[in-house]
């Protein structure tokens, strides 16, 4: 799981629980006897037990808060204290302006697995898997009106977004820059993501997008890290490939 994005326990242990509960009931039809296993039940127990035990660890594994002592970008001025958080980077061989022209270009089309993992979610969520992804490009939906992410601020280098909400209900608000600051409504949580682009050299950049998530209530908190559990993979999968997006853009004569 770390190819999705750095180790984080409470998603290898549910994950783990399911692979070990599913490879306990495969086990019955044929009990892996080089494990010591003589009777036909004794397998998948030992399954559902270890996929149990692994499963209940990881969601109920205790939340951590973080800090930024000493803020550097805007989504340190944004959200210096959260819950959760992610953050991947990628080199590209191309100068930061190049790079930012690419950033904005990049749509939801050109990310390999947003499709598929957007029809698990929705199938998941109870709702329909149709429907295709929009050709606009990521910056600019994310300023559509009707998105539930909203820009918190945009600089040449820096584009900065939040989400605030329900997102296991798929509840969302919009918020203006100076209400996200402020805003925090038991029973919801407070999304800040990132772009950051840094010079790396000659012609060349680093692009970093982070993730943060802070809990209003403990409630919010309970919630958002077992829906964070689940889906961290996937969305370790998704800023990976877009990642990969503008690093093609960028590098295309």
């Amino acid at each position: 799981m770390s190819r999705f994005g750095p180790l984080q326990w409470p998603s290898v242990l549910v994950y783990s629980g399911i692979v070990a509960f599913l490879g306990g009931l495969v086990s019955a039809l044929a009990p892996p006897r080089w494990f010591g296993f003589s009777r036909r039940f004794q397998a998948p127990l030992a399954g559902a037990l270890v996929g149990a035990a692994l499963f209940v660890a990881g969601w109920y594994w205790p939340v951590r808060a973080f800090d930024t002592p000493l803020p550097t970008t805007r989504l340190d001025a944004f959200m210096p204290e959260y819950n959760f958080h992610e953050c991947h980077e990628i080199l590209i061989q191309a100068p930061p302006d190049r790079v930012r022209a690419a950033l904005d270009r990049v749509a939801w089309t050109d990310i390999g697995v947003m499709e598929t993992l957007g029809r698990v979610r929705a199938i998941a969520m109870g709702g329909s898997a149709r429907g295709g992804l929009s050709p606009t490009s990521i910056v600019d939906s994310v300023k559509n009106p009707r998105s539930g992410f909203f820009p918190l601020e945009d600089t040449p280098r820096e584009f900065v977004f939040g989400l605030a909400g329900q997102p296991w209900n798929n509840a969302a608000i919009r918020l203006t820059a100076a209400e996200f600051r402020t805003w925090a409504k038991p029973g919801s949580i407070k999304v800040a993501a990132n772009f950051l682009i840094q010079d790396a050299g000659p012609d060349r950049s680093r692009v970093v997008t982070e993730t943060r998530i802070v809990a209003c209530d403990a409630a919010s908190r309970k919630k958002m890290a077992q829906y964070w559990a689940l889906i961290y993979p996937g969305s370790g999968m998704v800023r990976r490939s877009l990642l990969e997006a503008v690093r093609l853009r960028a590098e295309k004569p």
